[in-house]
């Protein structure tokens, strides 16, 4: 879509929420950075960006916006840019008061399955109430759906399909709240064995013979290890995972 748009030469603006996905995007930044969103935002904010600024321009000569990871974010960041735009377009289209976004087209991308706006120390109502879909401009949606898990189907043969599909269809359980038991607003799920490496004095091992196979004959290729990353939820069990690869290393090679 972003594509095939500048090929026509319209000015896009592709925006996520956060920087991680931003980086994903051709010539993505933050929501926050490009519309100049506070960080401590109100029904009552706007978008900080001074009229007559190369920002405002480039905002006015957009023909596409695409907001990536939109349920993220609360839903008055939306409303910002949308009640920013309406007072900006009204120069150029008189009735852009009444249209959403002003009457620019803004494409909103995500899974309500993933991550919520984090409200600190709210209830379930108050992060419901804080997302996109119970804002006024929800009425002005089209809901388009993706049916289909593109990133694991990327890299599926035969011998694994009927085995991505079933993880597939175990992800879409969870998002929709039909694995694991309620208690007070949490929810407690059991990961099938297949993708858990148990605890043990050997879990690093396995995770990098898992992770990291023939590691020392790949050791010059790149591609090896880009296509083979390790997430972790702090830094320290990153250090931990470096030393122990660090550990398995030649001191030549290091």
């Amino acid at each position: 879509m972003s594509a095939e748009n500048r090929s026509k030469g319209d000015i896009m603006l592709n925006v996520a929420s956060s920087g991680i996905a931003s980086l994903l995007l051709p010539n993505g930044r933050t929501a926050h950075s490009r519309f100049k969103i506070l960080l401590n935002i109100t029904e009552n904010s706007v978008c900080n960006i001074k009229p007559g600024s190369p920002q405002a321009m480039l905002l006015l000569k957009a023909k596409l916006i695409i907001w990536d990871e939109a349920p993220m974010v609360s839903r008055y960041c939306y409303e910002a840019l949308d009640k920013y735009l309406g007072d900006t377009m009204r120069y150029s289209l008189t009735y852009s008061k009444d249209l959403p976004f002003g009457g620019k087209v803004v494409v909103l991308g995500g899974d309500f399955r993933q991550i919520l706006p984090v409200i600190l120390r709210g209830s379930r109502q108050d992060i419901v109430h804080s997302t996109m879909n119970s804002s006024y401009l929800w009425k002005f949606c089209h809901v388009l759906k993706l049916t289909k898990n593109m990133r694991l189907s990327v890299e599926t043969n035969a011998s694994n399909q009927d085995e991505t599909e079933q993880f597939g269809e175990w992800l879409l359980k969870v998002g929709d709240g039909l694995i694991g038991d309620n208690m007070d607003d949490e929810s407690e799920i059991c990961l099938p064995g297949d993708i858990v490496i148990p605890s043990s004095d050997q879990a690093f091992n396995e995770l990098v013979h898992f992770s990291y196979p023939n590691i020392l004959e790949n050791m010059s290729s790149k591609d090896f290890f880009k296509a083979r990353p390790i997430l972790a939820p702090t830094l320290d069990i990153v250090e931990e995972v470096n030393n122990h690869l660090m550990a398995i290393i030649p001191g030549g090679e290091k």
